[in-house]
């Protein structure tokens, strides 16, 4: 057989390149003297030119001899001195990879191909470019049997080699995964096999190339590439936590922050990702407070489903930058989370809340489809299926296609809402506000009647709880008549009543708020009298200013008092006199017609 064969039975050895090359290889200044060999590299009977090697470059060089002298062994222990003494020497790299080569050739033409396998590797993880073992590698496993091209079969080799620590065949055979198929995945499973190695560099940089390849979309190693780079970037960031400039471990933070959201985008549900989202963004809120970190805070939180923090960090960052674009899409992303968390992990509060904000951001884009979704969710959660199918319809009508969702809830809906009818064409509705079949329409009755009784007996429960101070017991009595029937506007007034008595005028607002709708007597008198106390301490500062007649900074206060409270007309009202004194009619005029339109109701 010779060398222009096609198949793939026998190697084709090739001349060792660093033994071809000897003499450049050994120092010039080095002594012509004959000395027998002894220790390292030497052998009884053996005579050697170099000097007893004390530097990396004289391991080099008594390793060339070494191997002239076809003392592999010895040449290759030598070669990797040198190497360890200069990792970044590239002569001694390929050198090293040489004498593997040279080595394996040998072991191959005596056909013990498991040996020379071993030394082709073991070339190739010196210099993955080392063209010729690469070859003789392919045709040794061709020998044995093998199909050297097929990527499953060198892919199983790899995968057993990375399982049982057999770090140096596990990057080989990666690497000649990758030669057959420059895929992201195989770039992923190298970069992996890399860092568990300790090469973390090398690893890093498979992990960004694995990354910039197309894969897949249903691809699960695309969730763990991005969840092993965030890995990767923490690492980073963590070395970088004692450096004096901050800057940069919190740019390293942030961007292990993106790569953890980027895994839960692709799985929701990856606890790792979601872990480690809030783990780098609280640490760059505890070093910076900014309203970008602060925003990365809030999702994380929301998207691990703790709404009550993911809302104190987006109020956070709003008080930082109101006006910011970002704020908007951050706002939606809550609402919706709200709307669409399962029953029972989201409280009625922060769902009764949601509705509000939504209500009033439909109210500026009446048109919204994502809008109309969202709080056609929020009214189905609170019991309000009727106003739900409404929403869901008008959203419908303008373009489903700005809103996939759209359908399959309404025909949800709507296959609910069809069991039965009371007159007038109404579905009968039972104690839990859920529709019923005709034929139960009776007995629906007789329970709703008796889940009414139920509830005024609470009713008076709860009176005497709140009113003996025993705050905590009242309000258990009072999820549990929200749990019934989140619709129960007399509950919602208890619970804003309640919240007010702890002092947490933001949440009892919300509860107002909804009783209001409900038009619950004392609601709306409650609301204006908590917006009131909770902007006082702003009107009383911008009075301040006033007297020092810095107009531009009272100005700026009442403005932020108008937002806390919007349906004061108080406020508006000086507002609206102070911006007409300094000349902003239009913006005075827009104050003016608030007033007008809430002296109206």
């Amino acid at each position: 057989m010779t060398d222009k064969d096609p198949d793939l039975k026998a190697p084709r050895f090739s001349k060792p390149l660093a033994y071809a090359l000897v003499s450049l290889m050994i120092s010039a200044g080095a002594p012509n003297c004959q000395a027998q060999a002894k220790g390292r590299g030497g052998g009884g009977g053996v005579y050697l030119t170099t000097p007893e090697p004390t530097n990396p470059l004289e391991h080099n060089n008594r390793a060339v001899e070494l191997g002239t002298k076809g003392l592999w062994d010895a040449a290759i222990r030598e070669h990797e001195i040198a190497l360890d003494g200069d990792p970044e020497n590239t002569m001694f790299r390929r050198n090293l990879s040489g004498a593997h080569l040279r080595y394996a050739d040998i072991l191959a033409s005596k056909k013990n191909y498991t040996a020379a396998i071993d030394h082709y590797r073991k070339a190739l993880f010196a210099d993955e470019h080392n063209g010729p073992a690469d070859g003789n590698l392919d045709r040794c496993l061709a020998n044995l049997g093998k199909n050297p091209l097929d990527q499953s079969y060198r892919l199983s080799l790899a995968e057993g080699a990375d399982k049982s620590g057999h770090f140096i065949d596990a990057v080989v055979e990666y690497q000649k995964c990758l030669r057959l198929s420059d895929s992201g995945a195989n770039h992923y499973k190298l970069g992996r096999c890399l860092l568990r190695g300790g090469k973390i560099m090398e690893g890093y940089d498979q992990l960004i190339q694995a990354l910039r390849k197309s894969w897949p979309k249903d691809d699960p190693l695309l969730v763990d590439c991005h969840l092993l780079l965030a890995d990767t970037l923490k690492d980073f960031a963590y070395k970088a936590k004692a450096y004096p400039d901050k800057t940069v471990y919190i740019k390293r933070l942030n961007n292990a922050f993106v790569e953890y959201r980027r895994a839960v985008m692709l799985n929701p549900i990856n606890g790792e990702a979601l872990s480690g989202m809030a783990e780098t963004a609280r640490e760059a809120v505890a070093l910076n407070p900014s309203f970008r970190n602060l925003l990365n805070l809030g999702a994380a939180y929301l998207l691990s489903g703790d709404y009550d923090r993911a809302k104190v960090n987006y109020e956070k960052a709003w008080r930082l930058e109101p006006t910011n674009p970002d704020l908007a899409k951050a706002r939606m992303a809550y609402h919706r989370a709200i709307a669409e968390a399962p029953v029972g992990i989201t409280s009625n509060l922060r769902v009764a809340e949601s509705e509000q904000k939504i209500q009033d951001m439909l109210a500026k884009e009446p048109n919204n489809v994502q809008l109309l979704y969202i709080l056609a969710r929020l009214k189905e959660k609170l019991g309000d299926k009727e106003s739900a199918i409404e929403l869901l319809e008008k959203a419908k009508s303008i373009s489903a296609f700005l809103e996939p969702a759209v359908i399959p809830s309404l025909d949800r809906l709507k296959g609910v809402a069809s069991g039965g009818t009371e007159t007038g064409g109404k579905p009968a509705l039972g104690p839990d506000g859920k529709p019923v079949a005709a034929s139960n329409a009776s007995q629906a009755a007789a329970e709703k009647a008796k889940a009414e009784a139920e509830a005024a007996k609470k009713y008076g429960e709860v009176e005497s709880l709140l009113s003996s101070g025993k705050l905590d017991e009242a309000d258990k009595e009072i999820e549990s008549l929200l749990a019934a029937n989140a619709a129960d506007g007399k509950a919602w007034m208890f619970k804003g009543t309640l919240l007010e008595k702890k002092g947490n005028i933001d949440d009892a607002s919300v509860s107002y708020r909804q009783a209001a709708g409900f038009k619950i007597s004392g609601a709306e008198e409650a609301l204006l009298r908590l917006e009131e106390s909770r902007v006082r301490p702003l009107v009383q500062d911008a009075d301040k200013y006033l007297a020092e007649k810095k107009q531009v900074e009272a100005a700026e206060i009442l403005r932020e008092a108008a937002r806390l409270a919007p349906k004061l007309p108080s406020v508006h009202k000086k507002l609206a006199e102070l911006l007409r004194s300094m000349g902003e009619t239009k913006e005075a005029e827009k104050e003016e017609q608030k007033v007008k339109d809430m002296e109206k109701k």
